[in-house]
């Protein structure tokens, strides 16, 4: 399953646009902080919707994606980039980026029986807009994207990559109670990594330049250098790493490791953006399924580290 991923997320990779306007002096609003708030949005819709936050993810990528395939100006002078294209017509922008993670929703609701929205309702979605936006707009909008992106708007996304990645950690032989450990230590690693996988959508306009499988793996290296070496022995850490990259090297998709740049750079963002908000105490982390809490509470968590 990860090598059929690694080889079908390249397929939904967002086209790489450089914008010629960012070279010179600008009075709107950066591309990355108008996606930032379009993101921010979406989480509340999915929150108010009770849907896994993934689809957030789903969504940002049909829209990334739509908005790097429009056609580009043709004016002398004029840049493609979709933060550029978005001064053009905001309210197209706007359109768009709400008409995206309604798809995104609604191939997530029809795909589970259990849940609540699985028939979403377009006027739900209108009156989300507050009048800004008729369901006419919407549906016209929809039919563009999925003709656009030739109906490829189901893609994998980081979340999705995580649990099959940490199905790659080494396993050892070992009494029941240390089994039952380890089982913890391998639930607060995967809860670790899916939040901050999940949280890498708002990173601003570099978040669409890596692929799912990227942001997962970073995010897993991230959330190992949280955990004591006690909790995660090296050797462990060595051994999960090394099988990702081989698992990678013979899929014919995306190359995972640790040395790559990609890696490198994607780690120190997710270091920068979510280790300051981890640094919670406990009497305010009211959750017990928070990962910071768990991994606090059984002693998991390296200090130094955060220090």
């Amino acid at each position: 399953q990860l090598s059929a991923v690694l080889r079908t997320e390249q397929t939904y990779a967002v086209p790489q646009i450089p914008c010629i306007a960012s070279m010179g002096p600008s009075s709107s609003l950066p591309y990355g902080e108008w996606r930032r708030k379009i993101c921010q949005w979406c989480f509340k819709v999915v929150d108010h919707f009770q849907l896994d936050r993934e689809v957030v993810s789903s969504g940002m990528n049909i829209f990334d994606r739509f908005l790097a395939s429009r056609p580009r100006p043709v004016e002398a002078g004029s840049c493609a980039c979709p933060a550029c294209q978005k001064n053009i017509d905001s309210r197209l922008f706007q359109l768009a980026a709400m008409t995206s993670l309604y798809i995104a929703m609604k191939m997530y609701s029809d795909s589970r029986r259990d849940s609540p929205y699985r028939n979403l309702r377009l006027s739900a979605f209108v009156e989300l807009s507050r009048g800004q936006f008729t369901a006419n707009d919407i549906s016209e909008m929809e039919q563009s994207i999925l003709n656009e992106l030739q109906w490829k708007v189901n893609p994998p996304t980081p979340m999705t990559v995580v649990p099959y990645l940490l199905q790659l950690m080494p396993t050892r032989p070992m009494s029941p109670s240390l089994r039952q450990r380890s089982d913890l230590v391998l639930h607060v690693l995967h809860e670790l990594a899916r939040y901050m996988s999940e949280l890498s959508v708002c990173l601003g306009s570099s978040s669409f330049q890596y692929s799912p499988s990227q942001v997962a793996f970073a995010s897993i290296l991230v959330s190992m250098d949280l955990l004591t070496l006690y909790a995660l022995p090296m050797s462990m850490r060595q051994e999960f790493i090394e099988s990702a990259m081989k698992i990678s090297r013979f899929s014919g998709g995306t190359m995972l490791s640790p040395d790559d740049n990609a890696i490198i750079a994607l780690q120190e963002r997710l270091r920068q953006s979510f280790w300051p908000e981890m640094l919670i105490d406990d009497q305010e982390c009211v959750d017990p399924g928070h990962p910071i809490f768990m991994a606090r509470e059984y002693g998991l968590l390296d200090m130094a580290t955060l220090a």
